[in-house]
């Protein structure tokens, strides 16, 4: 796949991403001014309903490398990770991926065909945690290992997509991810001079479980909001 077909994917994906956020945000905006303050933490308590505070994050998709390379194909990659939610729209997870890259080099007239691994830190943010559909972003740092020349380098990525629930506790995700190693000398992709960038494009689903306490804590501040603000009936 050519350089030029990878940013038209991404592009797409960007666009895709920016109209959906802008609805989002807008739509929940919107939301926000209409609740009073006992329908905001009955909102909350929609994010333990319908998620939690655990998850269990399984993806699988296709990775390809940026660069002046010919012939460059997507290669098979796979995720498994565990995330934990600070709040209803922050999350924290590590994840350990697996993923192959396919191409050839021009200059040194080389074809690489790697699989490789990486244990990635992320922080991820919910746009709408407490509806079926919202939009997310993350980012966050990882290590990139080759277990061929045993060599190990330090990476960023940054990654977008959707979250959709299937039913209550169980969500569908598609996401796109832009990975950025930091030294290319250790030679843990092989390539050029120049440090690596690839990409991970895939779908998958997110778990949920846990957060009955968060629920009852907040359940028992609804009830406290009710009853110093009585609703007195009209004669």
């Amino acid at each position: 796949m050519k350089t030029k077909s990878k940013f038209v994917l991404f592009s797409f994906f960007l666009i895709v991403l920016s109209v959906n956020l802008g609805m989002a945000q807008e739509d929940e905006k919107n939301k926000q001014e209409e609740l009073t303050e006992d329908e905001k933490q009955f909102q909350k308590i929609d994010f333990y309903n319908f998620r939690g505070t655990n998850v269990v994050d399984v993806g699988i998709g296709g990775s390809t490398i940026f660069g002046n390379y010919e012939d460059t194909k997507f290669g098979f990659y796979y995720r498994l990770g565990y995330k934990r939610a600070i709040s209803p729209s922050f999350l924290i997870g590590l994840s350990a991926n697996g993923y192959n890259l396919s191409f050839t080099d021009v200059n040194q007239n080389l074809e690489f065909d790697q699989s490789l691994l990486s244990v990635d830190l992320n922080l991820e943010y919910l746009f709408i945690p407490t509806e079926f559909f919202t939009p997310l972003i993350y980012g966050g740092l990882g290590m990139n290992m080759n277990s061929d020349n045993d060599t190990s380098v330090m990476k960023a990525q940054f990654g977008f997509g959707f979250e959709y629930l299937i039913v209550e506790k169980l969500a569908f995700k598609l996401f796109y991810e832009y990975n950025y190693s930091f030294d290319d000398e250790a030679e843990i992709l092989i390539a050029d001079e120049n440090n690596d960038k690839f990409m991970r494009i895939g779908i998958g689903v997110n778990y949920y479980f846990g957060g009955n306490k968060q629920k009852d804590k907040l359940k028992k501040n609804v009830k406290t909001i009710m009853n110093s603000n009585p609703i007195i009936p009209d004669n």
